[in-house]
């Protein structure tokens, strides 16, 4: 099987110890560790995410052609997300004031489908700020005060969740609106703030 790591050809001999290609990308992730994340995976042409990489990942090494692995240092990775999370946010706040006109509108339904797709971003931008107090280094901060407040989004979720299941659609209005929504800002404000302190760190 051939082999690359970011733009260079390895020997998969060095992995001996692996045998399918769950082990084989297993011990990469240990040998790069922690300096360094996988962000992208190329098995055979195709890309492989998470769904594929499940599928494939007893598949032995030799009924494999090739896999090319992309890297990414993980102080980076933590600035380019948040740089993301900077312009993620105020989509979301946006998207917040649609859903609500949504379910007040004649099509309800449209309404909670675009409320599903709303509260999934949301918790990708959660994870993603986990991610970031991980790894993202700022003078003056600890993990914590980089982390915002992610139990707050918890606690409105399940909120949520329960005047969905009474159909209650002004309460899940008012929830949008009046909690959701300003938590969002707040996010949205203490993501820019900690953008604005990495770029100017003697600011």
């Amino acid at each position: 099987m051939k082999l690359t790591l970011d733009g260079k050809s390895v020997r998969s001999s060095q992995f001996s110890n692996a045998g399918t290609l769950a082990e084989l990308i297993r011990s990469l992730e240990l040998k790069i560790a922690p300096e360094r994340v996988i962000i992208s995976m190329t098995l055979d042409g195709r890309a492989l995410d998470q769904q594929s990489e499940k599928d494939k990942a007893g598949l032995p090494l030799g009924k494999l052609g090739s896999l090319e692995i992309l890297t990414e240092n993980v102080s980076s990775l933590a600035r380019n997300t948040l740089a993301t999370l900077c312009d993620y946010l105020p989509e979301l706040s946006e998207a917040v004031e649609e859903s609500v006109l949504l379910l007040q509108g004649s099509d309800e339904s449209q309404g909670h489908r675009g409320l599903e797709i709303l509260i999934d971003g949301i918790q990708m931008a959660s994870q993603a700020w986990k991610g970031i107090a991980c790894f993202i280094k700022i003078e003056g901060r600890g993990p914590d005060e980089v982390l915002p407040d992610i139990s707050a989004f918890n606690e409105v979720l399940m909120m949520i969740a329960a005047a969905q299941e009474n159909g209650d659609i002004v309460q899940i209005c008012d929830l949008l609106e009046f909690e959701l929504k300003p938590l969002l800002e707040s996010w949205s404000k203490h993501a820019a703030e900690l953008h604005s302190e990495m770029l100017n760190p003697a600011a």
